[in-house]
């Protein structure tokens, strides 16, 4: 993953920024990411792939003492979540290639967002999953937020529709749209919403649901009993 790591380093500074306007309804679904956890005084969780770190600043206003661990490639985009979570002393940060790292520890919850689609096969993504799996807790949750692969070729019309329309009422220029989907064609290797729930069925998981889906988006998991 060098090459996705040298893309998310000179990403890292407009990541925040952008996120918002180029994601359809990303609040929503990183709200709905945090929900899926469930309700415990002090949860271990690692946070997959964590960017600039606002999935983990989510976390915390939910479990302010939770003790989290936040991985990504990018150590750029560590800096910034170590800046924007300065004052929290419970996170751990790892830098690293989350396809190779070996997730030591055990964990109540595993998440991530917009990461696990940078993988480049459903087999590949079958052993993450696996690893993802292995290191939680029994009753321990996963849940993943993330970039659809569509069923179908009108479907697919259909998303990049509504993304290009969300896009121009958030004020993106042109040229940041014709940027970001060719970001999009270069880094990204989505899967279905079937397959990754096949995926997940696979590898053990139980209690498997789609929390929250808006066209190309979603947010899916399941847990360890």
């Amino acid at each position: 993953m060098s090459d996705l790591r040298e893309h998310f380093n000179q990403a890292a500074d407009e990541y925040d920024s952008l996120i918002t306007k180029t994601l359809v309804n990303y609040d929503e679904m990183t709200d709905a990411l945090i929900n899926a956890i469930p309700d415990q005084e002090s949860p271990r969780i690692l946070d997959l792939g964590c960017g600039t770190g606002n999935i983990t600043e989510k976390v915390l206003k939910r479990f302010p003492d939770a003790k989290i661990t936040c991985l990504d490639v990018s150590d750029k985009m560590i800096d910034i979540a170590k800046e924007k979570l300065s004052d929290y002393d419970n996170i751990e940060y790892v830098n690293g290639d989350f396809t190779i790292v070996d997730i030591i520890d055990k964990y109540d919850a595993i998440i991530s967002s917009l990461a696990l689609h940078h993988i480049p096969s459903d087999e590949e993504k079958k052993e993450m999953y696996q690893h993802i799996y292995d290191a939680l807790n029994v009753g321990g949750v996963f849940y993943n937020a993330d970039v659809i692969k569509p069923n179908s070729e009108y479907n697919k019309i259909l998303n990049e529709r509504m993304n290009d329309k969300y896009m121009e009422e958030h004020g993106v220029s042109n040229e940041q749209k014709t940027s970001h989907k060719q970001d999009r064609e270069n880094n990204d290797v989505p899967s279905t919403l079937v397959t990754h729930i096949k995926l997940l069925e696979e590898v053990g998981f139980k209690q498997i649901d789609v929390i929250w889906k808006y066209y190309s988006n979603a947010v899916y998991g399941g847990t360890r009993l």
